[in-house]
């Protein structure tokens, strides 16, 4: 049965192959089309990079006020992210923000970046970037913004001026805005902000366009969230066959791209198989590995897909990030599926929905 399942896989693999993606968005729903519009409208916001070339590292270290802060970066091993072609956004905090810090942790910083600090200051920097390019206006206009550390920073406003942070840890002013760079934006703030202990999302708009996130229960895990919607159980089925329900249940942050109930219907009748057919004995490492190739790891919002050209998975292999005719797509070559919808966070990551399993 393995190896007459895997002779299956393959011919459904030429099948998508031959069909092309521009093909296959001629039946769209007007839902869909909806939905993937307003993931346009994000991107062309964030808009294009400044002539000048400069990436935040460069104007950052072309900058004396930001001289510890450059020293940070590059003892965390960040440099090469904040000067990569990735459109980003920093909460950029001065020399002054850092000797506070220093001062109240009674450390010099010769002190403070030696080898067992490392991931702590490289956590805490990561607090500090978000994806994609949020000009003054995306920033001042959001609630919470979600970051590269994984956890969101909150954003509210108090007699005029605009603070970013965490109840827990305290929040930053912001006291500069809107320092362009090749790969992104820069914002300077007055603090150094420390990532809350717990995920603390869910009490508003996420920063990436889509409403308000506050009727989502962020205590749930991804397994809950898919439990909980009759429309993934074939997904949940799947997961549970290939015990991946601990891994998408625990606190590690992950990005699932979820193919709906009539996803997996339509690859199960492409294969000419039932549901109970490929979840038998012996299938389960196909089966692991088509599920591990729509995690990705960390917390990836919308945006973030949407302003990236390809993902690493679980699965060790890329999926690749398309746009055609104002719709988003996820895949490779041997085929593309739809974001049909984004940005259900869960405690333990996001879930963005599509309409197609998804073959490494």
């Amino acid at each position: 049965m393995k190896n007459t399942l895997y002779i299956m896989v393959a011919s459904a693999l030429l099948l998508f192959t031959a069909c092309d993606v521009i093909d296959s968005t001629s039946d769209r729903s007007e839902q869909n089309r909806g939905i993937s519009e307003s993931l346009t409208t994000q991107t062309l916001e964030r808009g294009g990079p400044p002539a000048t070339g400069n990436t935040i590292v460069d104007i950052a270290s072309g900058n004396d006020d930001f001289s510890i802060l450059v020293d940070a970066v590059v003892f965390a091993g960040l440099d090469g992210v904040l000067s990569s072609q990735r459109q980003l956004t920093v909460f950029a905090p001065t020399n002054d923000a850092f000797i506070a810090l220093l001062e109240a942790l009674e450390l010099t910083p010769e002190e403070l970046f030696v080898e067992e600090n490392r991931d702590l200051v490289r956590s805490i920097l990561l607090y500090h970037v978000a994806p994609g390019k949020r000009d003054s206006g995306a920033v001042t206009t959001a609630d919470q913004i979600n970051t590269l550390q994984g956890f969101f920073i909150k954003v509210k406003e108090e007699n005029g001026a605009f603070l970013i942070g965490n109840e827990e840890n305290g929040y930053a002013e912001i006291t500069d805005v809107d320092i362009n760079a090749s790969n992104g934006i820069i914002h300077v703030i007055d603090s150094v902000m420390l990532p809350p202990s717990e995920n603390n999302a869910g009490d508003g708009d996420s920063g990436n366009g889509e409403g308000d996130n506050g009727d989502e229960d962020t205590n749930q895990s991804i397994v809950d969230i898919a439990s909980g919607n009759d429309d993934f159980s074939i997904l949940v089925d799947a997961v549970i066959f290939a015990g991946l329900v601990d891994a998408l249940d625990g606190n590690r942050q992950l990005t699932v791209f979820a193919p709906t109930n009539d996803a997996f219907i339509a690859l199960l009748e492409t294969l000419e198989l039932t549901a109970e057919e490929l979840f038998s004995d012996g299938n389960e490492e196909l089966v692991r590995n088509i599920l591990l190739y729509h995690v990705a790891p960390g917390s990836r919002a919308a945006e973030d897909v949407i302003s990236s050209t390809r993902i690493r998975t679980l699965n060790s292999s890329f999926i690749f990030v398309n746009e055609q005719d104002g719709d988003f797509f996820v895949g490779n070559d041997n085929g593309f599926a739809q974001i049909v919808a984004t940005d259900i966070f869960a405690r333990n990551g996001v879930i963005h929905v599509i309409d197609a399993v998804m073959l490494p």
